[in-house]
């Protein structure tokens, strides 16, 4: 296992306020110096709110870079990209409030999971949230969002039929499935 990477420069070369690709000189041990691009992400928040009756809410949306509709668990991005000064709970409690009307008294940590390892820094918090109340969802105005409430196994048919194809969805029901929480 090689640890031992070196980064000798690193520039950023395309920032928005989304992203930002980094270009980085890196050596590693035995092989020639080389370039390494890097996407940077804000990192964001996803949660499973499971309701009594063990159902959990998908956000609906269309997704542009993949072009397809994609139902989701609630998720955000982070406001910026310091996320040592960021609050996880409060983002994913606003954000599941904003997209589905729906606060949760009860929330717990699953994990963090990172995406596309070898060319993002991108990472998800991912929790869980139950003794859920229903309320007006107030999206933002570029947000074109349906909500459905679902059973576990009518999710894994979701995915079956490839209307959910979002890893940290798939990873944050998965957890809670074998966590006995679904």
């Amino acid at each position: 296992m090689n640890t031992n990477w070196k980064t000798l420069e690193s520039r950023v070369i395309h920032a928005t306020p989304w992203l930002r690709l980094r270009e980085n000189l890196v050596e590693q041990p035995g092989l020639p110096v080389r370039k390494y691009e890097v996407v940077e992400f804000k990192g964001g928040v996803g949660v499973v709110a499971i309701d009594d009756q063990k159902r959990f809410v998908l956000v609906g949306q269309f997704r542009y870079p993949v072009g397809r509709y994609s139902w989701e668990i609630p998720k955000g991005a982070f406001p910026t990209f310091d996320k040592q000064k960021q609050d996880a709970l409060e983002i994913v409690k606003q954000e599941l409030k904003e997209e589905t009307g729906v606060t949760a008294a009860r929330w717990e940590r699953l994990a963090v999971v990172h995406t596309l390892l070898g060319s993002t820094n991108d990472e998800v918090t991912l929790f869980h949230a139950c003794e859920l109340t229903s309320g007006r969802s107030e999206p933002e105005p570029v947000e074109d969002i349906s909500t459905r409430w679902v059973a576990l196994r009518g999710f894994w048919e979701m995915v079956d039929r490839q209307e959910v194809t979002d890893a940290t969805s798939i990873a944050a029901v998965g957890m809670c499935a074998r966590g006995g929480l679904l």
